[in-house]
């Protein structure tokens, strides 16, 4: 994101420890969440199987290349490539979420495609789903927007379903990059039963801080009322219950976007086992050595 998003780590520790209790409102696409807590999960939806539409096909030396929508919570369909070796066989998984920088072509299910299809030439499926929470549905700064990041994450969890519905398909990682890689953290810890590892890179502890500053423009008590809506589903508050789902964050140092201080007390609330990689001036997009380091480590952590 190269646009000017100051960042602040106001309120960061509080999001991490305390409980919120407002009721969800229905997100813009007028998909109904049901009102959260305390105690419940705002993520909760119904698994089941998800229907595929297939709209073409591309043979990359070996390795299939499917434009496809799946269908998620009440059918709303999502814009995804399905990425998968043409010899069937046993294979890991990764979800690849991207990043959000409009209006490069790689804010989309673009940006990994290359990563996603080396890998399976390697052995392995890949889903990339277009996100649309904030890049297609707009931050408003009321409860609505707490409402898109949990239907963004039921979407989202509805794709773990397509993959591990896939035949000869064990295990699952998630890869994301800023506000993707939030949304992978999510599901690192309320899908913690079905996500192998998880790789977050460049990302911020809560939703809040990047919407109320470079969406909103809010400060002083409109920004602390409007934090203390995502309490209940900000990053920060997740990243200490994985049980055991391995987490790699790669970091640029420097980045405009992501404080030091930010970075420091995320990493540091995160349970084990956990790694921690910096890159000194990769920028906010990370550069070839982060891949590097995060196909190696994926590599380590799902067999392939």
């Amino acid at each position: 994101m190269r646009s000017l998003r100051t960042l602040s780590a106001t309120g960061l520790l509080a999001a991490a420890l305390l409980t919120g209790s407002a009721a969800l409102a229905a997100p813009l696409d007028g998909t109904a969440v049901p009102a959260a807590s305390a105690g419940t999960d705002p993520f909760a939806y119904r698994r089941g199987p998800v229907t595929i539409t297939q709209h073409g096909v591309e043979n990359r030396d070996g390795v299939l290349v499917r434009d496809i929508t799946y269908a998620a919570r009440d059918g709303d369909p999502v814009r995804a490539y399905l990425v998968e070796p043409v010899r069937k066989g046993h294979y890991p998984a990764v979800l690849y979420l991207h990043w959000f920088e409009p209006p490069n072509p790689t804010s989309s299910r673009l940006e990994f495609l290359d990563e996603a299809v080396a890998r399976a030439r390697q052995g392995a499926v890949a889903l990339l789903p277009d996100l649309t929470f904030p890049w297609s549905i707009d931050v408003v700064g009321d409860q609505r927007d707490v409402a898109n990041v949990v239907a963004q994450t039921v979407r989202l969890r509805r794709g773990l379903d397509l993959l591990t519905a896939r035949a000869g398909v064990a295990r699952v990682a998630v890869v994301g990059h800023d506000y993707g890689g939030m949304y992978g953290l999510l599901l690192a810890s309320v899908d913690q039963s079905r996500v192998s590892a998880a790789v977050a890179m460049n990302v911020d502890a809560t939703f809040s801080n990047w919407f109320a500053t470079f969406f909103l423009g809010l400060s002083g008590d409109a920004t602390i009322a409007y934090e203390k809506l995502f309490e209940r589903v900000d990053p920060i508050r997740f990243v200490a219950d994985r049980r055991g789902v391995p987490l790699l964050f790669q970091f640029a140092e420097p980045d405009f976007f992501v404080p030091d201080s930010t970075r420091r007390t995320l990493v540091s609330l995160a349970a084990e086992p956990k790694d921690y990689h910096l890159y000194p001036d990769a920028g906010h997009e990370l550069d070839a050595a982060a891949r590097a380091d995060r196909e190696a480590w994926l590599s380590a952590h799902l067999g392939r």
